[in-house]
């Protein structure tokens, strides 16, 4: 496989609520602490981005710096359609009198998918943006990686088809010579991946398998590991464990915080049991390298939580397939999980 942070761009999808936006910045850090230019463009989303850098400042549509080597943006669909139209036009007098028009308007948004196809693009063309020229050395891109933090499961789909859509409807013009190098871009597995971010629970496993079909079928776009996040740890479920918390019933001998940390300790057995059921269901289908994050020990994710993550992603990125595990990217032991 690839190292996932050698790609010009990823696109990360999942079903909603399983932390693609703590993956995102963690994939950014990752890749910065490896000397790369980061750009996390967000796709009209809610206010995070900001706190896991330890930046308390709204992340807008303008690019902002969380931290040395990672920019942000977030996108909107009217700020990514303006400036669509400014490159096109070349002109923010004749773009705003196209765009501010009301009845302009109300054709674009009757257009279906335009408005993420809109932020698509704009993330597309970061990846072709080029850094302000210094003096005699070699022009280079701005961002070594873009990673677009699109839309969830149920929507990707309908975004990443677009260009193949437009292609097909007008094969010519500008729209189509844009589409058609997003198009080409998204095809490249040494240049960009779909990576699904997912929870080891039933309801993402499934999402994450109907997205990687849609992937691999008609959407044709390479697949990156699936990131599973929040693992619960499988400190407790080694046979020694077993030797001990086996034995020990519910006491009812009055010690309430030995039966208190009895329960906690089954609990956590019990949820880890869970996620390697659905670990299993995930290395079926969709197959391909799984990449763990642990469940943090706090939901309150900042700068130092994030180093962690970005870690883990950096060491199993670095890693071969573990031909044990069928080639999979997998393997943290229980000490590296708690």
């Amino acid at each position: 496989m690839t190292s996932l942070l050698e790609r010009q761009l990823i696109v990360l999808s999942g079903k909603g609520g399983v932390g693609r936006t703590t993956v995102a910045a963690a994939l950014a850090r990752a890749a910065a602490d490896a000397g790369k230019r980061v750009l996390i463009a967000q796709a009209s989303a809610a206010e995070r981005l900001g706190r896991l850098f330890g930046r308390f400042g709204p992340v807008g549509t303008d690019i902002v710096t969380l931290a040395p080597g990672i920019d942000a943006v977030n996108m909107t669909p009217q700020s990514a359609l303006h400036e669509y139209g400014l490159m096109v036009l070349r002109s923010e007098l004749v773009t705003r009198a196209v765009f501010e028009n009301r009845a302009v308007r109300g054709f674009l948004g009757a257009i279906p998918g335009l408005d993420a196809y809109a932020m698509l693009g704009k993330a597309w063309w970061h990846t072709t943006e080029m850094s302000p020229s210094s003096g005699a050395s070699a022009p280079r891109r701005r961002y070594d990686l873009v990673i677009f933090d699109g839309p969830a499961s149920g929507h990707a789909t309908l975004t990443l088809r677009i260009p193949g859509a437009i292609l097909a409807a007008m094969p010519k013009g500008p729209l189509a010579r844009d589409a058609r190098a997003i198009r080409l871009l998204l095809s490249d597995p040494a240049r960009a991946a779909l990576v699904i971010v997912t929870l080891a629970e039933e309801l993402p496993a499934r999402e994450t398998a109907e997205l990687a079909a849609a992937a691999r079928g008609p959407l044709q776009i390479p697949l990156g590991p699936v990131i599973v996040n929040a693992v619960p740890s499988d400190a407790l479920s080694d046979p020694g464990s077993d030797a001990v918390l086996g034995p020990l019933a519910p006491s009812s001998d009055g010690d309430a915080a030995l039966e208190a940390t009895l329960r906690l300790a089954r609990t956590l057995r019990s949820h880890r049991r869970i996620a390697d059921e659905q670990l299993e269901r995930l290395r079926l289908n969709p197959g391909g390298p799984l990449m763990l994050l642990p469940r943090l020990p706090t939901a309150d994710i900042g700068p130092a939580e994030l180093a962690v993550l970005a870690a883990r992603i950096a060491a199993a990125d670095a890693a071969p397939p573990d031909p044990a595990a069928g080639g999979h990217v997998v393997r943290q032991s229980a000490a590296q999980q708690a």
